[in-house]
């Protein structure tokens, strides 16, 4: 039976639930922040909107080159799934920075929108805002 995950696309899940819970915590923080208009506060959302974006286009990236059949002339390796992962990694980044898919824009919009919230979150019956 071959392998279903490849060990890069279990590492781009993982980074990207690492970034949804980055990104539930900056919630978090911002309906428990009273300053959310702070130049702290929104850098803060404007970094984890374009980390967000980054490693969903650095996944996105991953998953369009799957489609393309290996190339015979350098063969497959682990230094050369090491290299492509890293430009894979650098590229997303990049496009992230320069504007990306505006995903970074819509979410900085929605979490910058977020003021305080009079009501504590609660997460199954849990009050988390204690």
């Amino acid at each position: 039976m071959s392998d279903f995950l490849g060990g890069s696309e279990i590492a781009a899940r993982t980074q990207m639930l690492g970034m949804n819970n980055s990104l539930a915590e900056a919630k978090i923080s911002a309906q428990r922040t009273e300053k959310t208009d702070s130049p702290e506060y929104m850098a803060q959302i404007k970094k984890v909107s374009r980390d967000f974006e980054s490693i969903f286009l650095g996944y996105l990236l991953k998953q369009m080159k799957a489609t393309v059949p290996e190339d015979p002339l350098f063969g497959q390796s682990i230094a050369k799934d090491i290299f492509t992962d890293m430009r894979d990694e650098a590229i997303s980044k990049e496009l992230a920075k320069a504007g990306g898919i505006g995903l970074a824009a819509m979410l900085y919009k929605q979490l910058s929108t977020i003021k305080t919230a009079a009501t504590p979150i609660t997460g199954a019956g849990v009050d988390i805002t204690k």
